[in-house]
């Protein structure tokens, strides 16, 4: 399912030049949803909670902001693992190896990372050679 409440209108907005998904194996497939800042980010699948992190309040357009973005990781137990980016600090839900249900809040997005605008990046991957390798999306009603 999306990773938004159905109330909330889907918009898709893509990233060019540098910052293109389609230059990076990673996040080839990801998908940007713009939103406002504090809008609920949901569960896409049933999983555990690989990793999060929502200490950051820094963001912009430079390379060097990567590792500020804050996130939550779910491990769906079938190889494949989704990525929610650019949530608000302090703004994380879930914890560590908890069990979350599709459409379960994981969070609410923000300002964190590479962006320029409100958004929530959205990754489904795999882990090949050590590296995460985006797949392709096809969601449910």
């Amino acid at each position: 399912r999306y990773p938004l409440p159905k109330n909330v209108e889907i918009k898709i907005i893509k990233p060019t030049d540098d910052y293109a998904h389609e230059s990076f194996p990673e996040s080839k497939y990801a998908i940007d949803f713009l939103v406002e800042i504090g809008t609920s980010v949901l569960a896409a699948r049933d999983g555990v909670v690989w990793k999060i992190k929502d200490d950051s309040d820094k963001w912009g357009l430079e390379k060097d902001l990567a590792q500020e973005v804050n996130f939550v990781a779910i491990d769906h137990s079938d190889g494949t693992y989704a990525e929610y980016l650019h949530l608000g600090k302090d703004k994380v839900e879930v914890k560590e190896k908890q069990k979350v249900k599709t459409g379960d809040l994981l969070g609410y997005t923000g300002l964190s990372g590479i962006m320029d605008k409100p958004h929530l990046h959205f990754n489904l991957f795999k882990i090949e050679g050590g590296k995460g390798v985006s797949i392709p999306i096809k969601f449910k009603d």
